[in-house]
């Protein structure tokens, strides 16, 4: 309860949670998704779902170089690379052909990966070592205990409506939610006492 009542203590650790929960939760779900899209949309098969996860790994693998020429975690790459990743996602599900669609795979594992990146050491490097594994166990039940919800969820959405709308329903929320995440990013730089001292830093970068 402890680590609990830290997080909400803390303005910028609940904005980053809630982040990762909206964006894990309906944006991340690959390996649905990209099936769907492969097998309803495009009408190919087994053989060319794989190469999809080989093209999105060119896209993280750019992202992972990225995040290595930093020094520190910014704000502007966590919501940025979740705004990034929402329009991306939302583009790749509209794609006329299974060509056009493999390629935008590359930005949405960019934003996916520096979003994901971003969100994991600014949780780690913000939080004192007292806190640290507790945060870090919520923070991992967040992004990762959402998939349970999001999978079936959007696979309703496709059956629903079909993969694509589906699909852009995901891209959607994730758009929304860091939008919504720059707004009161914003408000926090402007109005926000920075609790432990590291607020401010963060923020300010």
């Amino acid at each position: 309860m402890r680590g609990v009542s830290y997080v909400r203590s803390r303005k910028d650790l609940v904005l980053i949670f809630f982040l990762a929960f909206i964006i894990g939760t309906f944006g991340l779900n690959f390996q649905l998704t990209n099936a769907l899209m492969a097998t309803e949309v495009y009408g190919v098969g087994a053989g060319e779902y794989g190469i999809l996860g080989s093209i999105m790994a060119v896209g993280t693998f750019a992202g992972a170089l990225l995040a290595a020429r930093r020094s520190a975690p910014r704000w502007r790459f966590l919501i940025g690379g979740g705004v990034f990743f929402g329009c991306a996602a939302l583009a790749s599900a509209w794609m006329p052909n299974y060509l056009l669609f493999a390629l935008m795979l590359i930005p949405v594992g960019l934003g996916a990966l520096t979003f994901l990146n971003s969100c994991n050491t600014m949780v780690q490097m913000s939080v004192p070592g007292q806190y640290r594994a507790r945060v870090l166990a919520l923070y991992l039940m967040v992004v990762q205990g959402g998939t349970p919800i999001g999978s079936p969820l959007v696979g309703w959405f496709a059956e629903l409506f079909g993969t694509q709308i589906a699909v852009s329903i995901g891209a959607v929320l994730s758009l929304v939610a860091s939008l919504l995440a720059l707004f009161l990013w914003q408000r926090f730089k402007t109005n926000a006492v920075p609790p432990r001292g590291q607020f401010r830093e963060l923020l300010g970068r």
